[in-house]
């Protein structure tokens, strides 16, 4: 029968760890900060010792599955890029890990990771076709194509965030300009929050009143300012949405899924994303595939290191 699986979803700030049954019961959660100063050895020895410390507890897991962000060499369990975590390029993560847990070690990208546990979890695995979209620091992607995570070629399939919607537009943190990162992800609403703020000194009450320090403004923040009725953080996440659904309505002409589910801290804006992202849907005459995606924002934020669990239980199970 087949046993629990460890999952940890590494991000830029913190990592959340899980142990999760194989049909997707989360047994237990804990957060610990990434360090990534540190490097991915001292990393994956933190991590280790508190997987080890649950093991001792009880909790007797038969795999491991590790979501990173970033360009990842699923097979040879490496990171080949992550704009996010310099110096972590090229580490061999899974057998590091092997080495210590003695563990099965699955790698993935976090994007598919997450997109496969909100699938599998909260999707009940009935779409055929299933596109998702981590809405985070970064942008990211996965694609479920009947019914199996599709990794493409050389693993790198789902990359949305690093399509470009804008020629020349603004910079993103992949070293590239235009991409829908640099609009959709949490460092370009920002942006686009405080260039609104800046050109405007006379609106945005509310939201000047919850932030006066423009620094610590945050989506979150964002979207009780535009609950309470403030027009700059409205226009934020209509900017915002709209470039969501300029890049999306792309994928989903060329992918044509069933299901179509933003994930990730901003998802929670909810209906301030999703209704401008509908509209650019609406307004596009080609538009069969666009017309028929189901739109939603998943419930559960701890899609990452779940997925990352469940892909490394089924591939134990092979």
């Amino acid at each position: 029968m087949p046993k629990l699986a460890f999952g940890v979803d590494v991000g830029g700030t913190f990592a959340k760890l899980s142990a999760v049954s194989p049909a997707g019961k989360v047994l237990r959660l804990e957060q610990a900060p990434t360090q990534a100063h540190l490097g991915p050895a001292a990393f994956v020895r933190r991590i280790c010792d508190m997987l080890k410390a649950w093991q001792a507890q009880g909790l007797a897991a038969g795999a491991l599955g590790f979501g990173v962000a970033g360009d990842v060499d699923h097979e040879r369990g490496r990171l080949r890029i992550s704009p996010n975590l310099p110096g972590w390029q090229g580490y061999p993560f899974r057998d590091a890990f092997h080495k210590r847990l003695g563990l099965p070690t699955v790698m993935e990208n976090d994007a598919n990771a997450a997109v496969w546990g909100a699938y599998v979890t909260e999707l009940k695995r009935r779409p055929r076709h299933m596109l998702g979209v981590t809405l985070g620091t970064g942008v990211g992607g996965g694609v479920v194509v009947d019914g199996r995570l599709h990794r493409g070629a050389t693993g790198s399939a789902g990359e949305i965030g690093h399509t470009q919607v804008v020629a020349d537009g603004e910079p993103c943190n992949c070293g590239w300009r235009g991409c829908l990162e640099a609009y959709a992800g949490t460092y370009g609403i920002l942006r686009t929050a405080r260039r609104l703020l800046h050109g405007r000194p006379r609106r945005g009450a509310v939201l000047r009143r919850l932030v006066p320090d423009l620094e610590a403004l945050t989506p979150k923040l964002l979207k009780l300012a535009a609950d309470a009725g403030d027009e700059v953080a409205a226009e934020v996440w209509e900017r915002t949405g709209s470039m969501l659904g300029l890049g999306l309505s792309n994928v989903v002409m060329v992918i044509n899924p069933d299901a179509l589910l933003l994930l990730g801290g901003v998802s929670s804006a909810g209906h301030w994303v999703l209704d401008p992202i509908r509209r650019v849907f609406r307004s596009r005459p080609f538009g069969t595939s666009l017309r028929a995606v189901k739109l939603g924002c998943a419930a559960d934020p701890n899609g990452g290191c779940v997925g990352a669990a469940l892909l490394a239980s089924e591939a134990s199970c092979r």
